[in-house]
């Protein structure tokens, strides 16, 4: 057994709730090992046997601990490497040239980096010239795959954290606007959002505010696991219009739960969701709307969508699959 510490820069409560933290904790401690978290630089010990860090953001001091001690260090998350041109987020090449710095350093020294999609896997691989590098994707845990329900209510359900420019990635303004279009129609919609609270959440409520909208959209905040399940499986269709995914865990989690799946085709999203959704383009409110309304109002369509959307979780993102690929990456860097 192994002395890992698990390091992530951030509340330690959010260790907890957020799904692909909580996956790659657990699936540590499957494999036998001892683990070790920390969520502070001064809270990492000098003796271990391997040091797991997410975000390269904050890597890069743990990365040099570790050669110090000449012990091995892993590096995994969401790189946001490239966004669309259009779309004014940031990504790796937007952020200051000392960040820069820092992350690329940090890839550069670290053992081993794992990258969740093969689009980031491909672009940093070329971009830093690094081979130490490994595809090791995001899974949904089997809680999530209970079987296609047919018993669903006819609702709309997204889940994003409230921080106001994840906000704006993930296209929830677009999702209003959708909203008060299909209301202008007469169209009946009922949207449940759901996330983490950040700092976006009065831009948030007021928006549904200014839109009139307050009837068809019902902001639920931090919600408990349990209940994210529930809605998941409930729900006829989840929808998450992002401009850019470096995976998308809630939509994978969405599909294993049997939801008609409406997304936009960037990032690593086709390769998480392939046939099994209906795409529609970035940034607009009107494609959106009418592929709502089209699956709403299309029984068969929609039941389609969620047995392909089910089938296909059930197929590529079972948890077996993601042990067996850390024990081998751990085992590669010496970690047994």
């Amino acid at each position: 057994m192994a002395k890992i510490v698990f390091f992530c820069h951030c509340k330690r409560l959010i260790l907890d709730t957020v799904e692909f933290y909580k996956q790659d904790i657990d699936a540590l401690r499957e494999l036998g090992h001892q683990v070790l978290i920390c969520t502070k630089y001064r809270e990492i010990p000098f003796n271990f046997d391997a040091i797991f860090i997410w975000w390269w953001t904050y890597a890069l001091w743990p990365v040099l601990l570790s050669r110090i001690l000449k012990k091995p260090s892993i590096i995994t998350g969401t790189f946001n490497f490239r966004f669309p041109k259009e779309f004014e987020g940031r990504d790796y090449f937007r952020r200051p040239f000392w960040q820069r710095i820092l992350i690329k350093k940090a890839a550069c020294l670290c053992t081993l980096n794992l990258f969740v999609n093969e689009h980031e896997f491909e672009n940093c691989s070329k971009h830093f010239n690094i081979s130490n590098i490994r595809f090791y994707p995001h899974i949904i845990h089997s809680d999530y795959l209970k079987g296609h329900s047919e018993q669903r209510i006819n609702a709309l359900f997204n889940l994003c954290w409230s921080e106001k420019s994840n906000l704006i990635r993930k296209g929830i303004p677009e999702l209003l606007y959708a909203v008060r279009l299909l209301k202008d129609e007469g169209f009946e919609v009922n949207l449940k959002l759901a996330g983490l609270k950040g700092n976006g959440v009065d831009y948030l409520i007021k928006t549904i505010k200014q839109l009139n909208i307050s009837q068809e959209v019902k902001y639920l905040g931090t919600i408990s696991r349990d209940d994210k399940i529930k809605l998941l499986r409930s729900c006829e269709t989840y929808v998450q219009p992002s401009h850019y995914e470096g995976f998308g865990v809630a939509v994978a989690e969405a599909m294993g739960c049997g939801a008609c799946i409406i997304t936009c085709d960037v990032g690593a999203v086709r390769a998480v969701v392939g046939d099994s959704g209906l795409y529609v383009s970035p940034g607009s409110p009107e494609e959106l709307a009418n592929a709502i309304k089209h699956v709403l109002s299309d029984n068969k369509l929609r039941h389609d969508l969620q047995k392909n959307s089910y089938q296909r979780a059930l197929n590529c993102f079972t948890i077996d699959n993601k042990f067996e690929k850390l024990k081998n990456y751990l085992a590669d860097v010496g970690v047994s």
